[in-house]
C-alpha cells in the first residue's frame, strides 16, 4: 500500500511538472513578437521561415541567398523547414507546437533517469530541464534547437530502456536531418548504449543480427538517402548533408576568426564578386578548400594560433553566460544564466565523481556533450550548440544532488521503486 501511495504521489508531481513546463513555454511564446521583421536579429530564423513559406506555396525547399542573389536548395537540412511548413509557416503556431515538443523533452529525461535512479530523483532531473532558461528561450525561436533536443533526448531514453536499440537508433539517425554536425552521433551513442546495457544489445533474445555500430551506420545512411537523391536530382551532386559546410568551415578558420560566427569577411567586394560567379555547390567547395588551406598553412607557421582558436571555441560553447551582442550585454540575462548554469555544472561534477549512476551510464550520459564539444572545436563555438546536450546531464546532476544530501546526512530521496528488470544492467 505504501509503495502504491508513493507511486501515486510521484505521478502527481510528474504530471504537475509537465503542466508547469508547458505553461512556461507557451507563455514565453506568446510574449515574443511574431512579426517577420523581429526574426532578423537571428538571421537563421528568417531563412527557415522563408524556406517553409516556399514549401507552402509549392515552390519547393529553396531559399534565396541575397548576398549573392542566388536560389539555394541544400543550404539547410530539410526536417526543420518541413516542421515549420506543417505549421502553415505561422510563427505563432510553430511556437505552440514547439512548446509541446520541448515539454516532451522533460518527460524523456524523466524516463532516461529512471534507468538508474528512483522516481523522486528522476522527477528532480526532469525539473532541472523544465526550468532550463535556455530551453525555454529557444522554444520560442524559429531554430532547430527545440526539435533536435527532443529527438536527441528521446533517442537516448529509447536506447537504454528497450531491449532493442532500433527505435532509438532511428530517432537519432533522423536527427541528422536537422543538424549535419550530428552525423557520427548515432554510431557513437549506439556503441555507448551497448556498453550501458550489458550484455550487448546485439545478442539480445530478439537476435538482432548486426553489430551496434554497423546498425547505426546503416540507419543513418537510410535516413539521409532520400535527401541525397533529391540533391543529386536538383544540384547534380550527391550532397548528403548541406552546401553550407564550406561557409561554416571558412567561418571557423580564417585570419579574422575569433571562435564565434562572423561571416562579414565574405561580404567584402572582392569575396562577393568572386562568389557571385559560382553555383551553390561551387561556393561550398571553394570555401572548404580555403579553410583547409588556411589550417595547413597555420599549422606549419603558427601552430599556437590553432590551439588558441580551438580553446576559444570550446570556451564559447561552454560559456556560463550569453556572449552574443543581443544578450551578452544585458546584466539580467547574464545573471539568469549564471544562477542556473553554475549550480547545474557543480552538481554534474559531483554526479560524475560520487553519483550512483554506474560508470558505463555516466559515459553514455556525458558522451553527447563530449561529441558536440569536439565537433564545434573544429568549426565554430556558440552557447546554442550545447543546449541540446545539457538535458541528458541533468540525470548526473540529480545523482549529484542525491550524493550531497547523503553526505550531509539529510533526508534524501530513496529508490522507492526498483529499476524494471528488463532495463537493469
Amino acid at each position: 500500500m505504501l509503495a502504491q501511495d508513493d507511486r501515486r504521489i510521484s505521478r502527481f508531481w510528474l504530471a504537475s511538472l509537465l503542466v508547469a513546463a508547458l505553461a512556461l513555454r507557451l507563455g514565453w511564446g506568446f510574449v515574443l513578437p511574431a512579426e517577420e521583421e523581429t526574426l532578423k536579429g537571428l538571421p537563421d530564423q528568417a531563412g527557415y521561415l522563408e524556406m517553409a513559406q516556399n514549401l507552402v506555396r509549392g515552390q519547393g525547399l529553396m531559399w534565396v541567398d541575397r548576398r549573392f542573389d542566388d536560389q539555394t536548395y541544400a543550404v539547410r537540412m530539410p526536417l526543420y523547414p518541413l516542421l515549420v511548413a506543417a505549421c502553415g509557416a505561422s510563427v505563432r503556431a510553430l511556437r505552440v507546437v514547439q512548446a509541446f515538443i520541448d515539454t516532451s523533452t522533460v518527460l524523456a529525461i524523466y524516463l532516461l533517469a529512471r534507468r538508474w535512479l528512483g522516481a523522486r530523483p528522476s522527477i528532480f532531473a526532469a525539473a532541472i530541464v523544465a526550468v532550463d532558461p535556455f530551453l525555454i528561450y529557444f522554444s520560442g525561436l524559429v531554430l532547430t534547437e527545440t526539435l533536435f533536443t527532443a529527438m536527441l533526448c528521446w533517442s537516448l531514453a529509447l536506447l537504454v530502456t528497450r531491449r532493442s536499440f532500433l527505435w532509438g537508433g532511428l530517432v537519432l539517425s533522423m536527427s541528422v536531418l536537422l543538424r549535419p554536425s550530428a552525423l557520427l552521433l548515432p554510431v557513437t551513442a549506439g556503441i555507448a548504449s551497448a556498453l550501458a546495457n550489458r550484455p550487448r544489445l546485439a545478442s539480445t533474445s530478439r537476435g538482432w543480427p548486426l553489430p551496434v555500430g554497423t546498425t547505426m551506420l546503416l540507419l543513418s545512411l537510410l535516413a539521409l538517402l532520400p535527401w541525397a537523391i533529391r540533391n543529386r536530382t536538383v544540384l547534380g551532386r550527391w550532397i548528403w548533408t548541406t552546401t553550407n559546410g564550406g561557409f561554416v568551415a571558412y567561418d571557423g578558420f580564417n585570419d579574422d576568426a575569433t571562435g564565434g560566427s562572423d561571416q562579414s569577411a565574405l561580404s567584402s567586394l572582392e569575396w562577393n564578386s568572386r562568389l557571385r560567379r559560382l553555383s551553390e555547390v561551387q561556393r561550398n567547395d571553394l570555401l572548404q578548400e580555403e579553410a583547409w588551406q588556411w589550417i595547413e598553412n597555420t599549422w606549419r607557421e603558427r601552430p599556437r594560433r590553432l590551439f588558441e582558436l580551438t580553446a576559444a571555441k570550446i570556451a564559447r560553447t561552454w560559456s556560463p553566460v550569453p556572449l552574443s551582442a543581443e544578450f551578452g550585454s544585458r546584466r539580467m540575462y547574464k545573471a539568469a544564466a549564471m544562477v542556473y548554469t553554475i549550480p547545474f555544472a557543480l552538481l554534474i561534477v559531483v554526479g560524475l565523481w560520487k553519483g550512483i549512476v554506474p560508470r558505463a551510464g555516466k559515459v553514455f550520459l556525458v558522451l553527447p556533450a563530449v561529441y558536440i564539444t569536439l565537433v564545434h572545436a573544429m568549426s565554430i563555438g556558440s552557447l546554442r550548440y550545447r543546449v541540446p546536450v545539457e538535458p541528458a546531464m541533468a540525470v548526473l546532476a540529480s545523482a549529484g544532488a542525491l550524493a550531497v544530501l547523503s553526505s550531509l546526512r539529510l533526508p534524501s530521496w530513496r529508490r522507492s521503486d526498483p529499476v524494471p528488470r528488463s532495463t537493469a544492467p
